[in-house]
């Protein structure tokens, strides 16, 4: 019953706003990285320009592997004690989208990725996403940590 409400609560005005904003996106960014993938192409040659898009982005993975498991252990460690872990959550949430951008093929994609390994820079962007989703996160934790304390 609780999953339900917190969807429904979901579900308001600026919801559809940012579904739509976010299919644009979704719908932009791989049109902007072909028309690049082009433009290179035309510059350097196209075997090139595919030879980088897929090396550029290995080695960001990697760091953010290891960056992965730090903050893994961060978290559990603050879960442990009992303590809600909004910005090891963050953390998490950056480390994950810069993964996924690195492992997308693309010059613009991979630039993305890099930025949010470098901590001072996604904390600027935690810290602008906490307002809106620190409420939602700290439910999420609480009825999880419920469903923990039930199972007992």
């Amino acid at each position: 019953m609780r999953e339900i409400r917190l969807l429904l609560t979901s579900l308001d005005r600026d919801f559809f706003f940012k579904l739509v904003l976010a299919l644009a996106i979704f719908c932009l960014v791989p049109a902007a990285e072909i028309v690049f993938f082009i433009y290179l192409g035309n510059l350097i040659g196209n075997w090139l320009v595919f030879i980088l898009a897929v090396l550029i982005g290995l080695p960001g993975v990697f760091v953010a592997q290891s960056q992965l498991h730090d903050i893994r252990e961060a978290l559990r460690e603050r879960i442990r004690s009992r303590q809600y872990p909004g910005s090891e959550l963050a953390d998490l949430l950056g480390i994950l989208a810069s993964g996924l951008l690195l492992v997308t093929p693309g010059f613009l994609t991979d630039v993305l990725g890099y930025l949010l390994l470098v901590p001072s820079v996604r904390a600027v962007v935690a810290r602008s996403l906490a307002s809106k989703m620190n409420k939602g996160l700290k439910d999420l934790y609480d009825y999880f940590r419920l469903r923990e304390l039930q199972r007992d």
